[in-house]
């Protein structure tokens, strides 16, 4: 006898509970972190360039690069349901890691620490155009989580490319006619809004 009341209580809770938003409207942009002055993490800035003492890591003697920008970009979110909208804020940040980033002894000069930013401006690209490939797409309950993963992994091995692009194009900054080029099409896409 108390059974069907069990289930059908149980049945009437399980019928009672809030309905989960259907609409998901994605607010993204890039988030200017302030870098903390001992922290081993730097934020991008454009107004902050590297300077030589922001590598701390153990230079790799065995690379064939004289010098390593250890960068990267990522996001975080948090969400808002109001009514039938799931509001989703996305915060993209560009950083740079000072005990992964090497220089190896006699490196010094202001035309390879140039290289080595263009390494962490390109890394800021990624960022840019992961901002505006998410703004381009429409969501929804069911697949936004997969989709911001999925777009965040293809633009961030595109940017990897990049960099690769940019090192042999470059000859690892030895090329000083091609640095040029990269300098200035790197330098007018950062400065470039979204």
């Amino acid at each position: 006898m108390h059974r069907p009341l069990f289930f059908l209580v149980l049945f009437s809770f399980i019928f009672s509970l809030p309905s989960f938003s259907q609409k998901v409207v994605v607010r993204v942009g890039i988030d200017n972190k302030i870098t903390l002055p001992k922290s081993d993490t730097i934020y991008y800035d454009q107004k902050r360039k590297l300077t030589w003492d922001d590598f701390k890591g153990k230079p790799d003697i065995n690379h064939k690069g004289s010098a390593v920008t250890s960068s990267g970009f990522a996001y975080s979110w948090n969400g808002k349901e109001d009514g039938e909208t799931l509001y989703l804020d996305i915060s993209v940040y560009t950083f740079f890691t000072k005990s992964n980033s090497w220089k190896k002894i006699g490196v010094d000069n202001a035309y390879h620490l140039g290289h080595e930013q263009r390494h962490f401006d390109i890394t800021m690209l990624g960022a840019k155009n992961f901002v505006h490939e998410l703004k381009k797409v429409s969501f929804d309950i069911q697949n936004y989580k997969q989709l911001i993963n999925q777009i965040f992994n293809r633009v961030y091995d595109e940017n990897l490319s990049l960099q690769f692009k940019y090192d042999r194009e470059t000859k690892h900054s030895l090329d000083k006619e091609k640095q040029e080029e990269w300098n200035e099409r790197v330098g007018k896409a950062v400065r470039s809004e979204l």
